[in-house]
């Protein structure tokens, strides 16, 4: 059994439904605005570092003596990363701030590599708070380090920019609000040309 698509027929269809269309993406994106704006507010401080040559002095040590570098330590971007974000590093930082006594606040840490160094970024739900833990993990770095004895340099990491009262993240409500809208158009579109589809199929077989 072969169908002839006709462009025109399904721009009627449109024409029938445009209406109901528009009253569901509208409806859509205005819940969604709504939604995004009772969310609670997030804020971000983020702390720039500058990276150390892979091992320090002791690796440049350690390739004279004929030693391979992680012998001699090792304080790669890579090593800070993981002990950023270990959770050794999250009980040190719970515990500093007392977190339990403040059910309402909440943190996250991040780090991503930048021109020359990397970053330590920290979300939460006080910019402060933000602030705070930010500096506060770098600064624990060392600690952590005294006891594993990772490397010999000191201090762990050289902090470029400390770490700012946190700035309110971005949202993004408007985008979030049409990548909506565009969903439930395209949800009802297939929903349409389905019913019309399986219309024209029940209709051939009479």
């Amino acid at each position: 059994m072969k169908y002839d698509i006709d462009i025109f027929h399904y721009l009627d269809i449109y024409k029938k439904h445009y209406k109901r269309i528009i009253a569901l993406v509208t409806l859509t994106v205005f819940i969604a605005l709504i939604a995004q704006n009772f969310q609670p507010k997030v804020y971000r401080s983020t702390l720039i570092a500058l990276s150390s040559p892979e091992g320090g002095q002791a690796a440049n040590l350690g390739s004279y003596l004929g030693l391979p570098n992680l012998a001699m330590g090792n304080s790669s971007d890579d090593l800070v990363f993981s002990m950023l974000k270990s959770r050794r590093m999250s009980k040190d930082i719970n515990n500093h701030f007392n977190i339990k006594r403040h059910p309402k606040l909440w943190w996250s840490l991040d780090t991503y590599v930048v021109t020359g160094g990397f970053a330590v970024e920290v979300k939460g739900s006080d910019p402060e708070f933000t602030r705070d833990i930010a500096n506060f993990a770098v600064e624990n770095l060392d600690k952590i380090n005294l006891e594993l004895k990772v490397t010999s340099q000191k201090p762990m990491v050289k902090v470029l920019d400390s770490a700012l009262k946190g700035d309110l993240a971005n949202k993004n409500t408007a985008k979030k609000g049409i990548t909506s809208g565009l969903f439930v158009f395209l949800v009802y579109t297939l929903f349409i040309f389905f019913k019309e589809y399986f219309s024209q199929m029940k209709g051939s077989r009479k």
